[in-house]
């Protein structure tokens, strides 16, 4: 999962950044609100972690823009104070998924993070399902089938053709699909993005009239839809 952290507190995001990797996460780092909301008008993220206090604008003033004019799927995890109860209902009520208290625990944040992203994770496989249509996956051949015929994909074409199904309907940046398609190797350039989404397209015969359109969205990244 790709995430957004968004803190300037420096133990709060060293602990972060030692525990969420082994949740399986990929932590992106951010000390401003400002900073935080530009970065989400070119990239996507599967969880955003804001604290509270932050030295430009509030964790509030940016969780309500995320809901505003980013999304209202997004989850988000709420970092708050020490018994800081009305910032914790300020919170939910802005539309934070859960929240958090200080002093933070790795344990528990490891859990809380778990527990919100099991949440989304379920709501998209569901919608997932549902939107594959004719369209069944099978990650032990790395195959998808097609109204009972196999299309055989290399394992790293599998798991992006899952990406998409699981996120249909939303706009995925080409940094997110790096993050979780190419887990952090180092010598992978956007154009093997672009030449491997070209061939995922052209193998499953992704196109509008087949009930499908994978398509790029200027300065953005990808979209899968169904049109039929």
């Amino acid at each position: 999962m790709r995430l957004a952290l968004l803190s300037d507190d420096a133990e709060f995001v060293e602990l972060a950044s030692r525990t969420l990797p082994d949740a399986g996460c990929v932590c992106h780092r951010f000390a401003l609100g400002g900073e935080l909301l530009r970065a989400l008008r070119r990239e996507t993220f599967d969880l955003l972690v804001l604290d509270h206090a932050l030295p430009d604008m509030t964790g509030i003033c940016v969780l309500s823009t995320v809901r505003a004019i980013v999304s209202t799927q997004i989850p988000v995890l709420y970092v708050t104070s020490l018994h800081a109860e009305r910032d914790e209902i300020g919170a939910l009520n802005a539309g934070a998924d859960a929240c958090l208290n200080r002093p933070v625990n790795a344990v528990v944040l490891r859990a809380r993070v778990a527990s919100v992203l099991r949440r989304a994770c379920a709501a998209r496989l569901e919608y997932g399902e549902e939107a594959a249509g004719a369209f069944e996956f099978d990650p032990v051949a790395c195959s998808v089938s097609r109204n009972g015929t196999a299309i055989h994909l290399t394992e790293r074409q599998f798991r992006l053709a899952l990406l998409f199904y699981q996120h249909m309907g939303t706009t995925l940046s080409r940094e997110h699909i790096l993050d979780l398609i190419w887990q952090g190797e180092t010598d992978v350039n956007m154009r093997s993005v672009d030449t491997q989404i070209s061939r995922l397209r052209s193998k499953l015969h992704l196109a509008p009239e087949n009930g499908y359109r994978l398509t790029s969205v200027h300065g953005r990244g990808y979209r899968l839809d169904r049109t039929l």
